[in-house]
């Protein structure tokens, strides 16, 4: 399959792109908003009842405190609904490999959630914020790191001195 996905994205917010082999122009194909992740931590953790259940001067922490803060949880949340949808995607033929481009905390939460296949399809993950970038100056940003052949089987790939995968 000619067609490729760029997935742009962080902890609130992705936009999936898609690029045809014939015609390197990208085209955003959805966007996808995940608010909660920007929330701040007490608007997300609700049932707080304004008091401490640890008084007193211990450096013991209460056994019943979460390991993850909200935010960090809202993230890990939002990073599996996308693939998720990757993941539908894929299974649906929609695209044939796909790039993701995130911050790299972001990015590690990402490919935490991959199955097999999304691992198997992706290109290449750019550990970089370049969510506030728009589709013209993404593409000429990227254009180094993902390039389309243009022949009958387009494909991207990364400059020989890249190692697949990651970009520095």
């Amino acid at each position: 399959m000619d067609t490729a996905w760029i997935l742009v994205c962080d902890s609130a917010k992705a936009r999936f792109f898609e690029a045809h082999g014939a015609d390197p122009k990208w085209r955003l194909h959805s966007e996808v908003l995940h608010e909660e992740s920007r929330s701040k931590a007490a608007d997300l953790a609700s049932d707080r009842q304004g008091s401490r259940s640890s008084e007193g001067g211990s450096v013991h922490h209460n056994a019943l405190a979460p390991a993850s803060s909200p935010k960090e949880v809202e993230k890990e949340h939002f990073a599996h609904l996308l693939g998720q949808r990757l993941d539908v995607a894929l299974r649906s033929a929609r695209f044939g490999c796909w790039v993701l481009v995130a911050p790299p905390h972001f990015a590690g939460l990402m490919l935490k959630e991959l199955t097999p296949q999304l691992r198997k399809h992706l290109l290449a993950t750019v550990n970089k914020d370049l969510g506030h970038l728009d589709a013209v100056a993404l593409e000429e940003r990227l254009r180094q790191v993902i390039r389309v052949r243009r022949d009958e089987q387009a494909a991207f790939r990364e400059p020989k001195h890249q190692h697949r995968g990651s970009v520095r």
